[in-house]
């Protein structure tokens, strides 16, 4: 007759082990925030703010696109930029995409608009975390609005890149300035600016 206990031991033993593994590793995991969507719960960290995203993700991808075409004139002439190299198409395609979810991030409901006591480069002239909150607070869609906008315009300029095509990086590049210009007007620059 075959002894089946150190098999047995054994099976129990690894599956000691492997539960007491698993809740080790599901108490290190930092929770997430989660957020309601008409699809039902998903789980989000909003805990960086819109200001944060702008500064960090938005403006320098915008920036570097639309300093992709540009024609300098100056004392030696006129000199024309348009990337050239692999290296300066893929530059710009994770600018385009890095817009594109950005936009995602700026469409999620719950996120401030700024750190505590965070104040503006010229806060006469522009709205302050709490103004703006208040305007989304009363009026979401508007800001989504303008997201969406944001975001269709990386697209097309993620489209321009993918053709290599320098004349549509121009151009959704103007489209990414007035979906941009559109928005601050509305929740950054106070009247007159």
């Amino acid at each position: 007759m075959k002894n089946y206990l150190p098999t047995a031991l054994s099976i129990i033993t690894l599956s000691f082990l492997l539960s007491t593994c698993s809740e080790s590793t599901q108490n290190s995991v930092p929770q997430i925030n989660t957020q309601q969507t008409d699809q039902g719960v998903s789980d989000f960290n909003t805990d960086i703010t819109i200001r944060e995203i702008m500064s960090s993700l938005v403006d320098p991808h915008a920036d570097a696109l639309w300093n992709a075409v540009r024609v300098i004139s100056d004392e030696n002439g006129i000199t024309e930029y348009f990337p050239e190299t692999e290296e300066e198409w893929a530059a710009l395609r994770i600018s385009a995409v890095s817009i594109i979810e950005s936009s995602n991030s700026l469409m999620m409901p719950g996120r401030a608009v700024a750190r505590p006591g965070a104040v503006g480069i010229f806060p006469e002239f522009e709205f302050t975390p709490e103004e703006v909150a208040a305007r989304l607070a009363t009026d979401f869609q508007s800001w989504a609005g303008f997201s969406q906008g944001l975001q269709d315009a990386a697209i097309g300029l993620l489209n321009a890149v993918d053709a290599k095509d320098t004349d549509a990086l121009s151009e959704w590049g103007f489209y990414l300035d007035e979906a941009c210009e559109a928005c601050h007007s509305t929740y950054w620059y106070r009247a007159g600016i």
